[in-house]
C-alpha cells in the first residue's frame, strides 16, 4: 500500500509512514510511569524525527533512536545543539526548524509553529516529589532538568506530502493558554486535512475550539499524559468525551481515539489492524 499511514506509539509517538520513509513525532520506548508498549526496534524504519519539545517523556529515546536508525532529528535550535552536544550526533543529521520558513526534506515539506504549554514549575515539582517521596515524579523531575533541553520552545509541526495532503501535529498545545485568536491565525497559515491532537485534564472545550478553527477533515486524538498522570494522582475527563466535544464541533470530521497500536490509512480514514510492539508481542 502506497497511501500514507499514521500510527500511534503511545505517550507522545506518532509516525506517518510514506513510500518515502517514517516521519516520527516524540518517539519514546522506554519504561516509564509503570508503561511499555514498543522496543527500540519497533522504530527501527525510522528516518525522520520531529521533536516538539524538551521534557522527557518527549526526548530521552530521540537520541537513542537516532544513532541506532541513522535517522535525521528536526528540532528548534536549542534541541539540535543539545544534541550534538550532549548526544555527539553529527550537524549532518540535524535540521534546525524555523518558523518563518519551511524545511524540505525528502518526501516531507516541514513547517513549524509555536503553541503554548500549561503552566508547570520544575523547582516546584522537585520540591513536592522530595517532600511527598514520588520516585518517579523526582526522576522525572531532576531528568528533564539534567537530561533533556527542558527551556525547548514549544513547537508543533505541519507537514505536507508529495501528493498535497497536510498533517498537523498541535501535541499538547490545546489548553486554557492558547488564545482564539493565536489558533484562528495558525488555521488561516495553514490548510489541515489531518489534526494529530493530544488530550487530557479537563481541556475538551480546548481541543475542541482548536480543531474548529483548523477545520480538519480528520481529527486523531491521542494521550499524551495519561500514565504520567496516574502516577501523579491526577485524573483526565474520559477520552469519549473529548471525542464528543470535537465532533460536535466538527460534524463533517472523522473523529477517532488513538490507542497504542493504533494505525489508519491518512487518506480514506481506513483503521488497520493494530499494530503490536515488541513488548507486548
Amino acid at each position: 500500500m502506497n497511501d500514507p499511514i499514521i500510527r500511534y506509539f503511545g505517550w507522545s509517538g506518532l509516525s506517518i509512514e510514506t513510500p518515502d520513509g517514517a516521519l516520527f513525532f516524540d518517539p519514546f520506548f522506554r519504561h516509564y510511569c509503570g508503561a511499555q508498549w514498543f522496543g527500540l526496534e519497533d522504530f527501527r524504519h525510522a528516518k525522520y524525527i520531529c521533536v516538539t519539545h524538551g521534557h522527557e517523556e518527549h526526548f530521552l529515546d530521540v537520541p537513542v533512536i537516532a544513532k541506532r536508525t541513522g535517522a535525521t532529528v528536526i528540532g528548534p535550535r536549542s534541541v539540535t545543539d543539545f544534541l550534538a552536544w550532549r548526544s555527539r550526533i553529527s550537524r549532518e543529521k540535524l535540521v534546525t526548524v524555523d518558523i518563518r520558513e519551511a524545511q524540505q526534506v525528502p518526501g516531507f515539506k516541514i513547517s513549524s509553529f509555536h503553541w503554548k504549554h500549561r503552566d508547570i514549575n520544575l523547582v516546584k515539582a522537585l520540591s513536592k516529589a522530595v517532600f511527598h517521596g514520588n520516585a518517579t515524579q523526582l526522576a522525572w523531575a531532576w531528568s528533564s532538568a539534567t537530561n533533556a533541553p527542558f527551556y525547548s520552545p514549544y513547537t508543533g509541526y505541519h507537514v505536507e506530502l508529495p501528493g498535497g495532503l497536510t498533517i498537523l501535529n498541535y501535541n499538547e498545545g490545546f489548553n486554557t493558554k492558547m488564545t482564539d485568536a493565536e489558533i484562528t491565525a495558525l488555521g488561516k497559515r495553514f490548510r489541515t486535512d489531518v489534526l494529530l491532537a493530544g488530550m487530557q485534564l479537563d481541556f475538551m472545550a480546548d481541543v475542541a475550539r482548536g480543531a474548529a478553527a483548523l477545520n480538519p477533515k480528520m481529527v486523531i486524538l491521542y494521550p499524551p499524559h495519561d500514565k504520567f498522570h496516574e502516577m501523579m494522582g491526577v485524573t483526565s475527563h474520559p477520552w469519549p468525551e473529548f471525542a464528543a466535544a470535537v465532533s460536535k464541533a466538527l460534524p463533517a470530521a472523522k473523529v477517532l481515539i488513538a490507542e497504542p497500536g493504533f494505525g489508519i490509512n491518512a487518506l480514506t480514514g481506513e483503521l488497520l489492524p493494530s499494530q503490536r510492539g515488541s513488548i507486548a508481542a
